[in-house]
């Protein structure tokens, strides 16, 4: 049996066919080869990176998809369709939007894959694969594997494989779909299984892509403690509340923390709605500074376009990135993607502009905002990222610490060709 496991891209995405500078390896499709037995023959390919075989004579096809690529994974199916291949879907587009992508392939699974991948392949050696798998239930974190990395082509990337601590996150915000499809409750994988892995690895920095590393406070002391012995550099994303515990935070820097991504969404309070873990913005600098106090630096995250966001949004968020001198900061249209709270809301409201997928991917406005013009919303977006990543703003933000400027002017140089390309894009 011949398993071909692949993530599809936009064909206009910027890294395909070129090294990618901060672009991760996925994880779900190295966790899907672990999960394979030996004796099936597997090939996997990130088309963000590299070319599909289309002539590779794959007896069973696993697309793995989010949902502004949604599109081309459908013309990906149809092709090994037409080569009579069997195609099976899954990941957050299929989990939340399954009746649709059942018309583009044999069979669908919904939710995480742990539990069920293996029976998904018996039933297919044995003729019986159903239209639709649905896994009702949330995998024990014990059981997630560490994955086939030997099987992408990890020179491609920023870093040649990721680390996952847990699944889950509580905060529910309405746009979150990897709430949706992993859960509010926290669930940890054993320290010593990330410790095994840790030590395994031979990569320069070790990126965590946990939605809030730091989640669990009892969970994160242990494993920090674990990871002083092994004395590797990392980032991760967290929530702030990272900075209210002191011990944690110390553990975090003494165990090799050199960044956090965080996610503060917005700095209006009346956004508390859709942003569930929202604090008032005047706090946020005591938090940003004992963070940095302790050497790591923080790359803040935020939305543009909720409903109580107003022109002045957009002055008031750069003014925040500036006065707490943020290393480095991303500014995203908000997205309604299908299967979050956000979506059903605004669909409700016949808010939702089209459900062309392609377009979901928090650069294009795929809904019509309430306080702000679709015109503001593309151009002040635009002027934030360029105000920040300008010269001036680089130097004004540059860490304290000699070690640290050369991966921030990195990033941040980054950003500025990125914020170019949003401009003629």
């Amino acid at each position: 049996m011949r398993l071909y496991i692949i993530s599809p891209c936009r064909t206009k995405a910027i890294w395909r066919r070129r090294r990618a500078t901060f672009v991760l390896p996925q994880m779900s499709l190295a966790i899907l080869a672990a999960l394979t037995p030996p004796h099936v023959e597997i090939k996997v390919t990130d088309e963000l990176v590299d070319d599909i075989d289309f002539a590779w004579p794959a007896d069973l096809v696993a697309i793995s998809t989010n949902s502004s690529d949604a599109p081309r994974a459908y013309a990906v199916a149809e092709q090994f369709r037409k080569n009579g291949a069997k195609v099976i879907m899954g990941g957050i587009h299929p989990s939340a939007m399954p009746d649709e992508v059942l018309h583009h392939a044999d069979s669908v699974l919904t939710g995480e894959a742990e539990e069920m991948w293996e029976s998904i392949l018996d039933d297919f050696r044995s003729g019986r694969m159903r239209r639709l798998y649905r896994c009702e239930t949330y995998p024990d974190p014990a059981r997630i594997p560490n994955g086939r990395w030997d099987l992408l082509n990890t020179g491609r990337y920023y870093v040649p494989r990721t680390f996952q601590t847990s699944r889950g996150c509580p905060h529910g915000c309405s746009f979150c779909s990897s709430t949706q499809f992993f859960g509010v409750r926290h669930r940890c994988r054993p320290v010593g299984k990330i410790i095994e892995e840790l030590r395994e690895y031979r990569g320069r920095i070790a990126v965590f892509v946990d939605d809030n590393i730091a989640g669990n406070p009892a969970y994160s002391r242990e494993l920090f403690t674990a990871m002083k012995k092994v004395k590797k550099r990392w980032v991760a994303q967290s929530s702030i509340e990272i900075a209210k515990d002191n011990e944690l935070l110390r553990l975090a820097a003494e165990s090799g923390c050199e960044g956090l991504l965080i996610g503060f969404e917005s700095v209006n309070e009346k956004n508390s709605g859709d942003v569930r873990k929202l604090r008032k913005a005047d706090s946020y600098a005591a938090y940003i500074r004992e963070i940095k106090a302790h050497g790591i630096g923080v790359h803040g995250s935020f939305i543009f376009g909720f409903d109580n966001d107003t022109p002045e949004v957009f002055g008031n968020t750069l003014r925040f990135v500036m006065e707490n001198r943020l290393e480095a900061a991303n500014f995203c249209k908000l997205t309604p993607y299908p299967g979050t709270r956000l979506f059903e809301e605004m669909r409700a409201q016949g808010r939702i502009l089209h459900t062309d997928w392609e377009k979901y991917d928090r650069f294009n406005i795929v809904f019509r905002p309430k306080n702000i013009s679709e015109e503001e919303l593309r151009e002040k977006t635009l002027e934030v990222y360029q105000k920040t990543y300008s010269l001036r703003s680089i130097m004004k933000r540059m860490p304290a610490k000699l070690r640290n400027i050369p991966p921030y002017l990195a990033i941040n140089i980054s950003y500025r060709l990125g914020a170019k390309r949003l401009k003629t894009s």
